[in-house]
């Protein structure tokens, strides 16, 4: 009856979640928004189709072929009952720069007590202009620690939302859910 209500509200959530990966703690809110509207989409079709003859098998027979909304019912229970969800951030930034110079060069590697590691100095012939590109943007990926698959947080989310829809299309078909 609510189903295609409360998976527009995790959309929304989702949308947040693409919009704030720079930041772990907005992320990780919009995250447990997300699970907990993305989760009703299930309780409101249960509700529904469990009214209706056969609808919970029905029910039941969807939720067990698929390792995605199980995972996501343990995930977002796990987040309301035990402990906030708190996802794996991995951050990669690649800086790439060229610099020409003219007449010599030195390189002085330290550690963090400023120990030196290596030097190099080299000596260059003929002038050359600086060039200089901007560093990539840093790249996030959030991971849950517990799904066996390579998929991050954003595009198992994805397929979360395209077996909700699934479910409502299959649901509203077969007569079990109204949508």
């Amino acid at each position: 009856m609510h189903e295609k209500r409360k998976l527009q509200e995790a959309k929304y959530f989702y949308s947040k979640m693409v919009d704030e990966q720079a930041h772990k703690e907005i992320f990780t809110y919009n995250l447990s928004a997300f699970l907990s509207s993305a989760r009703s989409v299930l309780q409101y079709a249960l509700c529904e189709a469990r009214t209706k003859p056969g609808g919970q098998q029905w029910y039941d027979d969807f939720i067990s072929t698929s390792r995605v909304l199980k995972f996501f019912k343990k995930k977002r229970d796990i987040n309301i009952h035990t402990e906030p969800v708190q996802p794996i951030a991995t951050y990669k930034m690649e800086l790439r720069e060229t610099i020409h110079i003219s007449d010599s060069i030195s390189i002085t590697i330290t550690d963090k007590e400023e120990n030196i590691i290596q030097q190099f100095s080299s000596g260059l012939s003929e002038a050359i202009p600086k060039e200089s590109k901007k560093p990539e943007a840093m790249k996030i990926k959030y991971k849950f620690d517990n799904w066996v698959g390579n998929e991050d947080v954003l595009n198992l989310c994805q397929i979360y939302i395209q077996e909700l829809e699934h479910l409502i299309k299959e649901g509203v078909n077969k007569g079990f859910i109204t949508g």
